[in-house]
Formats: structure tokens, C-alpha cells, sequence
């Protein structure tokens, strides 16, 4: 988002921010939480959940280097929409909610940076709602592990313990445990060291 920025203004921003360490399972924000920062991943993965009222966990989505989110409570000031928390060891960069307003008031094309972002995660948002209530799971599966091996640009997706990927696509554990086992023997994927290795991506993509 701040990529295409002067030096000068990425500066302006930097100077009101703070950096923030978080141990691996540390909750950063919880959903109703006041909305008074943003946040950007310097190192490690960050969920962001939807508690259901029986006390599950649906993931929205994973953040990672370089990804900002807390965006939408920051600039309307109101709760937080969805709980925050570190998946891994995480160093984040806080944004305050004063000086960003300030920043943004004086920086017009931020603002237009900002609404594209906006605008992607609503379709991603979108995007998974249909999933949920249109395919299958393992379906549902397939699609997520080449977005997660398309967004690293490797035939690698990062490792993912059964838990979270069952949260990510909506699925039990248990019924989430058999589709990576048939697809391994299938040699459509392989699985050393907790990652998942896409071995015949042309499968993945017919079966998502």
C-alpha cells in the first residue's frame, strides 16, 4: 500500500509508529476491540478469525510479510470486525489511528491505495463466502493451497497444521485429514516437514 510512496511521506508515517513483538499464539486484537491502529507483518503469519457463538474459529485470512490489516477499524474508528492472532513469533509494524488520519488528510493518493486494498479484500471476502456455500471441500481445499503457493510464487504452500487448514476452508479436522492423505498417494502433492509440495498442479486446478 505505501510502496509507490515518497520517501519523505513513508517517513511521515514511520515516525508515529512502533514496532511490536508477539510470541506464536498471542492474541493482538479480539473482535469489538476499539479500532485505534493498523498494522503491517514484518516477520511471521498472522490469522484473522471470526469466533462463531459455539466457540469455533472461522479464519477470514493469513497475513504474512509485508501484508497491512486493522485497516477497516482504523479508519471508521469502530470495533474490530474479526480477533487477530499470531500464528507463529510475529514483529509487527502499529500504525496510530491520530497521526494516519492526519497523514491521510495531506497524502490524496494514499487514499486511493487504501480503497484498492479495501476493495480487494472484499472480493477475497466474497470470494469465500461463495466457496463455503457453492463447493465441495475438497474443492474448497485445492483452491486455497494454490492461492497460498501462488501468493509465495513457489510450488511450495507454507506449513499449515491440520487445525488451521480445516478453519481456513471451513471443514472438520477429521474430514480435512483424508484429502491431503489421497491426494499425497495420488502424487498430486507431497508432504515433508509439515509443508505441502504441489507436484501436479494441473490436478489441483481441475479438482478446484
Amino acid at each position: 500500500m505505501f510502496s509507490r510512496l515518497a520517501d519523505n511521506e513513508a517517513d511521515a508515517i514511520l515516525t508515529e509508529a512502533r514496532i511490536v513483538s508477539y510470541a506464536e499464539g498471542a492474541l493482538i486484537f479480539a473482535k469489538g476491540d476499539p479500532g485505534n491502529s493498523m498494522m503491517a507483518v514484518l516477520k511471521g503469519r498472522v490469522v484473522i478469525s471470526d469466533p462463531s457463538p459455539d466457540g469455533r474459529h472461522v479464519v477470514l485470512s493469513v497475513f504474512r510479510e509485508g501484508d497491512v490489516f486493522g485497516e477497516m477499524a482504523l479508519l471508521d474508528g469502530k470495533e474490530r470486525s474479526a480477533t487477530a492472532m499470531a500464528a507463529v513469533q510475529c514483529e509487527l509494524l502499529v500504525v496510530l489511528r491520530p497521526p494516519f488520519l492526519h497523514f491521510l488528510k495531506r497524502h490524496p493518493d494514499a487514499c486511493m491505495k487504501l480503497m484498492v486494498v479495501l476493495c480487494e479484500r472484499l472480493r477475497r471476502t466474497n470470494e469465500q463466502v461463495e466457496d463455503l456455500a457453492f463447493l465441495g471441500l475438497e474443492r474448497r481445499v485445492a483452491k486455497l493451497l494454490l492461492r497460498l503457493a501462488e501468493e509465495r510464487g513457489l510450488p511450495t504452500v507454507p506449513r499449515l497444521k491440520l487445525q488451521a487448514l480445516a478453519e481456513l476452508v471451513g471443514g472438520s479436522r477429521e474430514r480435512i485429514n483424508k484429502v491431503p492423505r489421497q491426494w499425497k498417494h495420488a502424487e498430486i502433492i507431497a508432504i515433508e516437514n509439515g509443508s505441502i509440495e504441489i507436484c501436479d498442479r494441473e490436478a489441483l486446478v481441475d479438482l478446484g
